[in-house]
């Protein structure tokens, strides 16, 4: 999953605005029109010079003339719409045509820094060594913006400046879309998800039901336990258990159980010894 470039600009009928999303029931919970939580016209990007070199694709929003006059520090990138929606952060340069799709998992930290919103963006390759990766830090500054769901229209100086509320509403935006876009599951050496325990899978949690019950049978019909099953109370329990008993110095026959027959056959010997020596000092009732 990695930043993509858009080539068709956005526009308001390519989604469902999040007000109308939540003011009624959707027809479908799948598929439609993604949401658009927030829409920030003719904002401004800033990001490193050296950065900007080495992404092309960012590069591409911004002047060429700008990018290659540019000094090692920032570089700001003006006339660029933001939309916030809840499948991607979308970037568009007005001036340019050019855009960028940011899936969410790509966003490592969001944070709000006064009037602007700082983007951390891990555009490493999935198999990536630790010596590879690959971030870049990304600011937006916001002027103003539009079909928010917060009916507040915070007011400017309120609680500080309008573009410090700007920024704040950016934020909460990214972070409410963060939230519905979590990280896929990370991917283990041999490239299986990481806890690939899944309980769904049939006879995952032991129980023999249709779907597995081909498992459990022989060609005769018989049942069978799959080899490398172990079962709960079994022999080998039983095995483990006397071999246990005998280490620690016990008898023989400490840690095993009796069967019926033993155990009938042991309260005649106590009950004729109870007869002929000592009196027992307990029955079985039964």
């Amino acid at each position: 999953m990695a930043v993509e470039p858009l080539d068709t600009a956005p526009a308001l009928g390519d989604f469902t605005l999040l007000n109308e999303y939540t003011s009624q029931t959707p027809g479908t919970f799948f598929g439609g029109l993604p949401v658009l939580h927030l829409h920030a016209p003719s904002a401004t990007i800033k990001l490193q010079s050296s950065d900007a070199a080495s992404h092309p694709d960012f590069a591409a929003l911004a002047d060429p003339s700008t990018v290659s006059a540019s000094s090692d520090g920032p570089l700001h990138i003006p006339s660029i719409d933001i939309w916030i929606t809840s499948r991607a952060l979308l970037l568009w340069s007005t001036t340019h045509s050019k855009g960028l799709t940011i899936p969410y998992p790509v966003i490592t930290v969001t944070a709000q820094d006064r009037t602007e919103v700082l983007l951390e963006l891990n555009l490493s390759a999935p198999d990536a060594s630790d010596e590879d990766l690959n971030f870049l830090q990304l600011r937006l500054i916001a002027n103003e913006v539009s079909h928010h769901a917060a009916a507040t229209a915070d007011a400017g100086g309120a609680n500080g400046t309008e573009e410090q509320a700007s920024a704040k509403k950016v934020f909460r935006a990214i972070s409410d879309c963060q939230e519905l876009n979590p990280d896929p599951p990370a991917q283990g050496e041999d490239g299986e998800e990481e806890g690939g325990f899944d309980p769904t899978a049939p006879g995952a949690t032991g129980w023999i039901t249709s779907e597995n019950m081909a498992d459990f049978m022989d060609e005769n019909g018989e049942f069978k336990m799959p080899e490398g099953m172990a079962v709960i109370g079994g022999e080998e329990d039983e095995e483990e258990s006397a071999e246990g008993a005998q280490q620690n110095g016990l008898g023989e026959g400490a840690g095993r159980r009796r069967t019926a027959a033993e155990i009938d056959g042991g309260d005649a010997e106590q009950g004729a010894e109870g007869v002929d020596g000592e009196e027992s000092k307990w029955q079985r009732t039964g």
